[in-house]
């Protein structure tokens, strides 16, 4: 049995000798080895950190070069799509007839070049507000239920379920929310230039000579993206570029969760069919890119005409007659051009994406590793989380 007071008759010894260690120096040694060695330890966690988040970083913005080839191949079909919405049409055939003869070839490509670069920094802000979102719940589900999604989802013989379906969905929803805070003003400015010239026609303003020895003029009412920008500021101030913004806010947040659900879901069905060890296979990733699009616009693409017309009128003097027209027309017409802009948009971008991706993600650190993997072990011997 311990005794206590005998305990007490010893501790200002013990004191006395604490004191003498701390006078050799000994206890700061001590303190000194502990605190490099802390020191260490944070160094080489800020190392791999680093190394990581370069990676990180890089695989995000592999969405760039996807996105400009996907967006240049697709903008002959959205241009058909825009103006079938804006006006009566029989068919698609017809609408690529009037467009070939009032704007030239120029009028497949209307609205493209100038919005590129902020069509592409949208993609990359949505894939990155995804990216993270997604590992959020799948941290949050995790730690919940034991399971984790995104380990599902890259398992090879597995199928989707509800757990991946909900977090997928969720995670494109999000990005919805957010990309369309960037997007609609630059949809705007693409719709009022891609549609110029077909609503000056509607409007009863001369396209020059008409005779059978003499042409008629093309682009005439053209507006450029930066000269539409800046007469829908002028007329209706800086809330005129979101016109239309909840039809927008409500196509995107169903539209990207259904896109990212069905493509998510896709792979995975896709690698387990062909009972591949390697999941994302170059055929799983095309066949998931063209399925997600066409679902996620045919449930929203009413959605889009209604924006589309709502944001016709900003620019130029829209009569009547081009407001009847439009109204004539189906609320799914023109949806078969953007079912056939999607899916070579969407099979370009995803497989794109996916290659770049793998590409970056293959590349050694500097140490020799290449897997996530490695990088967080040597975290947990750090006493840090794994990275996500």
């Amino acid at each position: 049995m311990l005794d206590v007071s005998s305990a007490r008759k010893h501790r200002p010894i013990a004191f006395v000798g604490f004191c003498g260690l701390l006078s050799k120096g000994v206890v700061p040694r001590i303190n000194e080895e502990s605190s490099k060695s802390k020191r260490s330890s944070n160094w080489e966690l800020l190392r791999i950190e680093a190394s990581v988040g370069r990676r990180e970083v890089c695989s995000k913005f592999a969405s760039c070069p996807a996105t400009v080839l996907a967006v240049l191949a697709g903008s002959p079909f959205e241009n058909i799509k825009t103006r079938m919405q804006s006006k009566h049409f029989k068919n698609g055939w017809e609408c690529i007839k009037y467009t070939h003869k009032t704007e030239g070839i120029r009028g497949f490509w209307a609205g493209t070049t100038a919005p590129l670069i902020l069509i592409t920094i949208s993609r990359v802000i949505g894939f990155s507000v995804y990216q993270q979102t997604k590992y959020a719940i799948d941290g949050i589900m995790s730690r919940a239920t034991g399971d984790s999604p995104l380990a599902l989802v890259n398992t090879p013989g597995t199928y989707p379920n509800f757990s991946t379906t909900f977090c997928f969905g969720t995670a494109g929803a999000v990005s919805g929310v957010a990309t369309t805070l960037f997007t609609c003003p630059v949809e705007v400015a693409k719709n009022a230039t891609q549609t110029s010239v077909l609503m000056a026609g509607l409007s009863g303003k001369p396209r020059g000579p008409t005779t059978s020895n003499v042409a008629p003029k093309k682009n005439v009412g053209r507006v450029s993206s930066i000269a539409a920008t800046r007469e829908i500021f002028q007329r209706h101030g800086f809330l005129g570029l979101y016109t239309g913004f909840k039809l927008h806010l409500a196509r995107d947040v169903v539209g990207s969760a259904i896109y990212f659900g069905v493509y998510e879901a896709t792979k995975q069905a896709m690698t387990s069919f062909q009972k591949t060890e390697k999941a994302n296979t170059p055929l799983a990733v095309a066949t998931a890119g063209m399925l997600c699009g066409i679902c996620s616009w045919s449930l929203t693409y009413p959605l889009d005409t209604m924006k589309t017309r709502v944001q016709n009128s900003l620019v130029g003097n829209v009569s009547k007659v081009a407001q009847e027209s439009a109204a004539r027309s189906s609320k799914f017409k023109g949806i078969e051009m953007i079912i056939m802009r999607s899916c070579i948009q969407n099979m370009i971008q995803m497989s794109l994406f996916e290659e770049i991706k793998n590409w970056i993600n293959a590349k050694p650190f500097k140490d020799g590793t290449t897997k996530l993997e490695d990088r967080d072990k040597e975290k947990r011997a750090l006493g840090r989380p794994p990275t996500i």
